[in-house]
């Protein structure tokens, strides 16, 4: 079995396009191992942020691509994610009760938070 190094780990970096745990299969080591040399090497988790930044950008491609077709999903998910800035966001109601000596504070539809009234 060949010794696991620097230029192996890049190597199947590239070959992988950044996945850790395919890498790690294709040089015959655990994926905790190649995520020890991205932590140690600044050249190699570069090369991971980068093939990362890759799939971000396709993704956003994606879902422009959706947007721009009226899919109802990926108009709703950018507008609460993306259209924040422009006041796009999903509405959550509060309310509390008082039973006792506990204030329930419900939020949608579920309870949030107990607190002891002192």
């Amino acid at each position: 079995m060949a010794r696991i190094n620097k230029k192996r780990v890049k190597d199947a970096l590239h070959k992988y396009k950044g996945a850790a745990y395919l890498a790690a299969k294709h040089i015959n080591c655990t994926p905790k191992t190649i995520y020890n040399y991205i932590n140690k090497y600044d050249d190699l988790r570069e090369i991971k942020e980068d093939y990362d930044e890759e799939v971000n950008d396709i993704a956003e491609l994606g879902l422009r691509e959706s947007v721009i077709a009226k899919r109802e999903w990926a108009i709703k998910y950018q507008l609460s994610t993306k259209g924040k800035s422009r006041g796009y966001v999903e509405r959550q109601e509060t309310d509390f009760a008082i039973k006792g000596d506990k204030t329930i504070f419900v939020v949608g539809h579920g309870i949030e938070d107990a607190k002891d009234n002192d």
